[in-house]
């Protein structure tokens, strides 16, 4: 029996191999076309009844809902005297407590049951998310609509995040990266509102009434954007939202500063006792929309954006050893002027090595422009990256909110695939000697 046995094995092994035609390298391997098309999201907006725009998915795969908000507020609207006043929005929205439900009756609510509500504030935006078991959802959704409209900012939440704030500035300027970036950002920035610094003064000076003031004025259902996916029955949940979510229009006066990138100087040094050199090099690039903006991701993914792949981490990580990270960023912004920067660290021996080898792959790839093959391959990664975004209802709905609080086209996402189709090595080439 067991010669038997032995013997069969053989065989299939023998009858497999013969249909079976291994490849001699991975790169060979053939798949089959996946025939992918992007998912449209105007199949699940709704703008309900009390002004509040909506993405919404039924996904019973699991017992769970997700919800992601977008309110049109930031950071850029802190009065100059009063700067750091949203990050304690941020974050007291949450801790602070609500006008029916004290911080600790609040924490111990979310943990018995599970619930995650969470909020954070940039520049120019405010986002929450909120996670939970489907059979919470009437409660979850309660609490939220607490923190939403009806918040306490309890004076001792306020008096503790202050101090904790005050400790953070008295060292943020203790390790090199953040100091790295807060002074590019003031650099480049000239007296905007972006690179303003929240101080103990500035902090000292905003008052409860500051907060639930502000509060009052841009949390508004007109003034939000809600993506939610989950176990639930649309007709009913949406009902559940017409009813929770107080009525009002967009807030008129919610449009951002205009900031512009004001270099005045050529380099900034900041001096600190340290074996290390932090260095970015940066420009200035544009405000999105822009018909720039494709060929320029492209090219900056083949420079210094691709990881180990690039140029960059080739010539200087790679092949030269004078760093464990380089990498460089095209910002994409649609509210500000974005910059174009290159980030390392290297020794402080190194650095002029590193810097030189830097500006001599800038002054090749203005000169002789990139490959047809580094052209095909950076589109076949963005093209292959872009189902990794859809993945679930979730995904759908989130990017579909972020998509309109942007103000793209609905038919961005399929643009999308189609301008990057048509890239070619002459569109990166005049994007290269245009920027760089």
């Amino acid at each position: 029996l067991l010669k038997f046995i032995i013997v069969v094995i053989i065989f299939v092994c023998t009858v497999f191999a013969q249909n079976t035609e291994i490849p001699l390298h991975p790169k060979y391997l053939k798949y089959d076309s996946l025939n992918w098309t992007v998912p449209t999201g105007e199949k699940y907006r709704t703008v309900l009844q009390n002004g509040l725009r909506t993405y919404i998915a039924s996904d019973s795969s699991l017992p769970l809902v997700e919800i992601s908000g977008i309110v049109r507020y930031g950071s850029l609207f802190d009065p100059d005297d009063k700067v750091g006043m949203a990050s304690l929005v941020g974050t007291l929205i949450r801790s602070g407590g609500t006008e029916t439900i004290t911080s600790d009756s609040l924490d111990n609510i979310l943990g018995q049951k599970a619930i995650s509500i969470s909020f954070s504030i940039s520049d120019d935006m405010c986002n929450f998310k909120a996670s939970f078991l489907s059979e919470y959802t009437d409660t979850s959704l309660a609490l939220l609509k607490q923190m939403l409209f009806n918040p306490a900012y309890e004076q001792k939440k306020i008096d503790q995040h202050k101090a904790i704030f005050i400790e953070s500035i008295k060292h943020r300027f203790d390790n090199p990266g953040p100091t790295l970036s807060f002074a590019y950002d003031k650099h480049m920035y000239q007296s905007t509102k972006n690179s303003r610094f929240a101080s103990a003064k500035t902090l000292a000076s905003i008052t409860r009434d500051d907060l639930l003031m502000t509060h009052k004025k841009y949390f508004k259902s007109g003034n939000m954007i809600l993506a939610v996916a989950g176990s639930f029955d649309r007709s009913t949940f949406i009902k559940k939202l017409e009813t929770l979510f107080p009525k009002s229009n967009m807030v008129t006066d919610t449009t951002f500063p205009v900031i512009q990138c004001k270099p005045v100087l050529k380099s900034l040094v900041v001096n600190k006792n340290i074996s290390q050199a932090y260095v970015r090099l940066g420009i200035p690039l544009f405000k999105r929309p822009n018909d720039d903006f494709y060929p320029v991701i492209a090219l900056n993914e083949i420079f210094g954006g691709g990881s180990f792949t690039s140029r960059l981490s080739s010539k200087v990580r790679s092949d030269e050893g004078l760093t464990y990270s380089i990498y460089s960023v095209a910002e994409s912004n649609y509210t500000m002027q974005s910059t174009w920067y290159i980030t390392f660290f290297t020794t402080s021996e190194t650095f002029s090595r590193a810097t030189g080898l830097i500006y001599k792959e800038l002054d090749t790839l203005v000169k002789y422009g990139v490959t047809d093959k580094e052209v095909s391959d950076v589109k076949s990664i963005f093209l292959s990256e872009l189902p990794s975004m859809f993945r679930t209802p979730f995904d759908i709905v989130s990017n579909y909110a972020m998509n309109e609080y942007n103000g793209r086209s609905p038919d961005h996402y399929k643009n999308y695939v189609d301008a990057i189709r048509k890239l070619s090595k002459a569109d990166l080439d005049t994007v290269a000697r245009k920027y760089l």
